[in-house]
């Protein structure tokens, strides 16, 4: 969204027009929703999480105050607050539905399912060896596209501090996979 319509949109939202709101909401929600989906066990958590973050601005916004950031920025804020309080509350545990009402499909290829979810359980478990950081700075860069000035904006750092960690997180994600036996 450019700058300029996004402060106008803001400063409508605080006085109260509900449009300005939801033309915010529909522009951040899905950006939000991914960030949150990226950290998190489930799709269902990742939604109850976005709603929350949302009711955080709904709260905040009347006195939230324009410091030259996209509002995106303080999203993610409220967002990644969001996730470590979710793993404060509930301890993460494996999603696994009874034996008894698993579906057993009946395409021709039933391997290639399995692949791709044991391929990404694999990579779901060497993201959780990273720190928060460094799971932060992936997500940004290679989930969201984020360029290294944006994803620099949105943790707070500088460029050169994100070249850092991004080398760092992506020589470390490769070694928990490698350690995995993952070779793909």
């Amino acid at each position: 969204m450019e700058r300029r319509r996004e402060q106008a949109l803001i400063k409508a939202a605080q006085r109260g027009d509900q449009n300005a709101f939801t033309a915010l909401y529909r522009a951040y929600v899905d950006k939000i929703y991914r960030y949150i989906l990226f950290r998190v066990e489930s799709a269902q958590t990742a939604e109850d999480l976005t709603a929350e973050v949302f009711l955080r601005v709904v709260e905040s916004l009347p006195t939230y105050e324009d410091r030259s950031a996209p509002l995106l920025v303080w999203l993610y804020r409220i967002a990644h607050a969001r996730v470590i309080d979710h793993y404060r509350r509930y301890k993460r545990t494996a999603d696994q539905a009874p034996l008894d009402t698993v579906e057993i499909s009946t395409e021709s290829d039933l391997d290639a399912p399995l692949l791709a979810e044991y391929r990404a359980d694999q990579l779901r478990a060497a993201l959780g060896s990273l720190t928060d950081p460094q799971r932060q700075v992936i997500g940004l860069r290679f989930i969201e596209g984020y360029n290294l000035e944006a994803t620099a904006q949105v943790m707070g750092k500088t460029v050169d501090a994100i070249k850092a960690l991004q080398y760092r997180a992506l020589q470390a994600l490769a070694a928990a996979l490698r350690a995995q036996g993952y070779e793909g």
